[in-house]
């Protein structure tokens, strides 16, 4: 076959997932032991507190991140990415140099920006740099249960 005709045959590629905007939140786990060291690098237990990281330019404010991805475990790697000064957000903003790291037991909110992006959205930082998906469940913070 002549190859102007084989260009014409041709599928076109499949379209990328459409990528929906998220606004991340973090949440630093503060819970410490009766020896007053802390808990989080034990992973995030229902139960532990956690403290809003308030943006250190504007203290009334929470530091947010804008994350676009195609699903919410993107987004919610992305966010931990930020958290953790690897990369920056949308907008190149960047974690800020006076606060901690996210670190194990630290926990993602992603709240999106898009109708169709779903809900609101919890990971916890797990240990080996994964994510742990979260439920509120009466103001708590849960581990789902595994699936039937």
């Amino acid at each position: 076959m002549p190859a102007h005709r084989r260009s014409l045959l041709r599928r076109p590629p499949a379209a990328a997932p459409a990528a929906a905007l998220f606004t991340a939140t973090a949440y630093l786990n503060v819970t410490t032991g009766p020896h007053g060291w802390p808990e989080h690098h034990f992973g995030y237990q229902p139960g532990h507190v956690l403290a809003q990281v308030m943006d250190p330019d504007l203290p009334a404010l929470p530091l947010t991140f804008v994350v676009e991805a195609p699903d919410p475990r993107v987004a919610a790697v992305k966010a931990a990415a930020i958290g953790r000064r690897l990369t920056v957000d949308k907008h190149a903003s960047y974690w800020p140099l006076p606060l901690r790291r996210l670190a194990v037991g630290d926990v993602v909110v992603l709240t999106p920006r898009t109708p169709t992006a779903g809900k609101r959205r919890f990971w916890a930082l797990a240990s080996g740099g994964h994510l742990t998906e979260l439920e509120l469940v009466d103001g708590t913070l849960r581990t789902p249960p595994p699936a039937p």
